[in-house]
C-alpha cells in the first residue's frame, strides 16, 4: 500500500466550529410573546388605517378570537395579508383551530395561506399537524430584537451622497409609490393612509434625489416593530448597506420616542448566521432570538 492511500486513512480533522456574527439569546416564552405581539399590534393598527373602499375592492381583513389574529386578502396573495400572525402564541393552539383557519381561507378561495412557527410555539406539535394537513415547510425569517441601549453619539454607517428624511404628507405618494413599484402591488391608498398616523414613522433614504430605500417603524406600548422594508436586501437588492443607514436611523429615533422593545427581521438567513444582514444588525445592538419558519401550500405549479 502506498504512503499516498496510507494518509487517506488517517482520521480528518473535524472542522472549526463556526461563530454565528450575532449574539442568540435564549429567549423566554414571554419574551417571545412580547417579540410577536409588536408586530401583531402593527398589523391590527395598519389594518384598522386601511380605506373602506380599498379594503372592500381588495376583500381585505383582519379578523381575531380571543388573542389569536389572521389576516385575508382575496385579490393580492401576499404572505402578510393571508396568513395566521399568531397561532400558538399567546395560547395553545389546536387541531380544531387549524381546521377552522384552513377552512375560512378555503371559503375566501385563498390558495396559499400562511402560518408561523417557532420554538416556543404551543404546542411543538404545530408542525406536524400542518404537515399532516399538506401544507409545507417555506423557509422563514430570523427573527431578532434588541433592548433601549443607546447607540454610540457617532454614526455607525456612513454611505457617500445619500440622505435620510421622514416622510410626511407631502411626500407620502413619492414613497407609497415606490413600495408599490418594488412589490408590484397596488397598495398605494393604503400606505398613504399611514403618513401622519399615530405610532407611524416611515423613513426614505435617497440618493441624487431619487428614493433609493426605505423602512418603517410602529411603536405600541413601549414596543417598536420594523417592517415595510423596501427593497428587501439580499433578495430584492444585492447590498445591505442602505438598509443598515435606515435601520440606525429607526433605532436612535425609536429610543428618542420611548421604544423599549426594538422587533426585526432577516429575511434572507443564512444557514451559519454570518454576512453582512447579520454584522449591521450586530452592530445595531441586535441579537436573534429564534428563527421563525413559515409554512404554507406549494404553488400550483410546483412538481
Amino acid at each position: 500500500m502506498s504512503t499516498a492511500a496510507l494518509s487517506e486513512l488517517q482520521p480528518v480533522a473535524p472542522p472549526e466550529p463556526h461563530l454565528p456574527e450575532i449574539a442568540i439569546e435564549d429567549v423566554s416564552r414571554d419574551l417571545s410573546r412580547a417579540i410577536e405581539r409588536a408586530e401583531v399590534n402593527a398589523w391590527l393598527d395598519l389594518y384598522d388605517a386601511a380605506p373602506a373602499d380599498f379594503a372592500a375592492r381588495h376583500g381585505l381583513s383582519i379578523a381575531r378570537d380571543r388573542d389569536l389574529v389572521w389576516t385575508t386578502c382575496a385579490t393580492i396573495p401576499f404572505i402578510h395579508f393571508n396568513c395566521a400572525k399568531n397561532i400558538g402564541v399567546e395560547a395553545p393552539a389546536s387541531e380544531a383551530q387549524l381546521d377552522a383557519l384552513l377552512a375560512h381561507y378555503r371559503t375566501a378561495g385563498i390558495l396559499r395561506p400562511w402560518f408561523y412557527t417557532s420554538p416556543h410555539t404551543e404546542p411543538s406539535r404545530l408542525r406536524c399537524w400542518l404537515e399532516a394537513r399538506g401544507l409545507q415547510h417555506q423557509s422563514g425569517w430570523e427573527r431578532i430584537f434588541r433592548d433601549a441601549t443607546p447607540l454610540p453619539a457617532e454614526p455607525l454607517f456612513q454611505t457617500d451622497d445619500v440622505s435620510v428624511e421622514e416622510v410626511v404628507p407631502k411626500t407620502a405618494p413619492e414613497w407609497a409609490s415606490f413600495i408599490d413599484g418594488k412589490y408590484r402591488l397596488p397598495t398605494s391608498p393604503w400606505l398613504m393612509a399611514l403618513v401622519g398616523r399615530k405610532g407611524w414613522r416611515h423613513y426614505m433614504l435617497k440618493r441624487d434625489g431619487a428614493v433609493a430605500a426605505v423602512r418603517s417603524l410602529f411603536i405600541s406600548d413601549g414596543a417598536a416593530w420594523s417592517g415595510i422594508d423596501a427593497p428587501v436586501p439580499g433578495i430584492m437588492a444585492p447590498s445591505f448597506d442602505l438598509d443598515a443607514v435606515l435601520g440606525e436611523r429607526l433605532v436612535r429615533d425609536g429610543i428618542a420616542a420611548g421604544a423599549k422593545l426594538f422587533v426585526a427581521d432577516i429575511e434572507a438567513p443564512r444557514p451559519e448566521r454570518d454576512g453582512p444582514a447579520y454584522r449591521n444588525y450586530a452592530r445595531l445592538g441586535f441579537k436573534i432570538a429564534y428563527f421563525r419558519d413559515h409554512y404554507s401550500y406549494l404553488p400550483a405549479h410546483s412538481s
